[in-house]
């Protein structure tokens, strides 16, 4: 045990830890500050205005980072990676281009249903080229398995995002906000470029070779679209409860009550963000990769039931501590949406990543499109009927169906005997 933690440590593995839950704890607390700063109707139309961007950048570059990711996680040639990076930031950046035009259309065009969010919602339409940038050189960082400066880039961000948003707020109210978070990414893609210099070259003039391009595409977009369907839970029923109930003060408490859920994810992200590139580097050893597979589900598992229980019991002096009396409408929908996140943590995103890395993408991306389409189907429906409730119970159905689909294949694949999972 002494031997394995001494590994997990000279490998970065409590670097990605630690970093992720001082960001976690940080945006935590900033979106204390900025509800506590913000009156509950002007929260509620920064959510909504936010939750459209959010939802459009969950397609960004078409999940050509997880492509990074994969392909550049394995042994080859530096030249071969940096055509990999410099490819793929050409790609990224055209597909931002389409993404920022959804953003400006649907904020001249779309039905915002709360009015008010519709300028900020076209304030937000350059954010996409930024953010994409930043999340570019954090899965440079990944696929090199440079997980100090990995660590170090995200508290960073961290900081800069939480401190501008706060500081914005402050100022400004909800367009200082916004602003505030233009400063962060601009300033976190900027010391993400220095970090990265040594491993990719963006002016690189290597080619892929047109196998290699189709090989990169058809992975991406379907890790892509899994990931965006995965991660969509949190967002499409914001964004209905924003159409249907057109409420802000019911759409602030609704958004409070995932805040603890949603933050919580950070475990399996932490265990997947430092096994995936490892899983891609043991694809031909059937022993390492069953081993870790079984940690894995076992220590997600452990550490969200235990945490899932205490915000169960406790939701409603958490809320009233952090957030006040005026927002203790959020416990049941809080309540229901814990119950998910200990689903979601041990079984959904653990499996979906260990199947990404197991190259078993189609797989993932035929489960995220059946879920994405009942989630969308129970959320209008349940919402309709039930109002921001529905909307929690619809994420729990969906994230138990989700796993039930993917855990039961995960078992398969890895302990079905096979020589290699490629």
């Amino acid at each position: 045990m002494i031997q394995r933690i001494k590994a997990l440590f000279k490998g970065g593995f409590f670097h990605i830890l630690g970093s992720t839950f001082l960001n976690k704890i940080i945006a935590f607390v900033s979106n204390i500050a900025i509800v506590r700063i913000l009156s509950k109707p002007d929260y509620g139309i920064f959510t909504g205005a936010f939750n459209v961007f959010f939802i459009v950048f969950l397609f960004s570059g078409l999940g050509i980072t997880s492509g990074i990711l994969y392909f550049c996680s394995k042994d080859i040639q530096r030249e071969e990676k940096k055509a990999f990076y410099a490819w793929s930031l050409r790609f990224g950046l055209l597909t931002e281009a389409l993404l920022s035009l959804a953003i400006l259309l649907y904020g001249l065009l779309g039905n915002v249903g709360i009015e008010e969010t519709r300028k900020y919602i076209l304030s937000l339409a350059v954010l996409p080229f930024i953010n994409f940038l930043f999340d570019y050189f954090v899965v440079i960082l990944r696929a090199e398995k440079d997980n100090k400066k990995y660590s170090l880039l995200l508290n960073i961000h961290s900081l800069m995002y939480a401190g501008f948003a706060i500081i914005g707020a402050l100022v400004a109210g909800i367009g200082g906000t916004i602003f505030g978070r233009y400063l962060a990414y601009i300033g976190a893609a900027v010391i993400g470029y220095i970090f990265c210099k040594k491993y990719a070259d963006v002016s690189w003039r290597g080619r892929l070779n047109r196998e290699q391009v189709i090989d990169l595409t058809k992975y991406s977009v379907k890790a892509g679209i899994t990931s965006a369907l995965n991660v969509i839970l949190y967002r499409i029923d914001v964004m209905v409860i924003t159409l249907v109930v057109a409420d802000a003060s019911i759409l602030a408490s609704y958004k409070t009550g995932t805040q603890l859920p949603e933050n919580m994810n950070f475990i399996p992200q932490c265990l997947m963000v430092y096994y995936v590139p490892l899983f891609v580097q043991h694809l031909g050893d059937i022993g390492w990769i069953k081993r870790k597979t079984k940690e894995i589900y076992l220590f997600a598992g452990g550490i969200s039931i235990v945490l899932g229980a205490i915000v169960y019991v406790l939701a409603p002096q958490i809320v009233q501590l952090l957030w006040g009396e005026n927002y203790l409408d959020a416990v049941p929908c809080m309540r229901i949406l814990t119950i998910s996140f200990v689903i979601l943590s041990t079984f959904r995103i653990t499996s979906t990543n260990i199947l990404l890395s197991l190259k078993r993408a189609g797989y993932t991306m035929v489960v995220s499109l059946i879920t994405g389409i009942a989630n969308i189907g129970l959320d209008v429906w349940l919402t309709v009927q039930h109002g921001s409730i529905g909307a929690a119970w619809a994420t729990l159905i969906v994230t138990v169906l989700a796993s039930l689909m993917s855990f039961p294949y995960v078992l398969y694949i890895v302990y079905s005997g096979k020589k290699k999972y490629e």
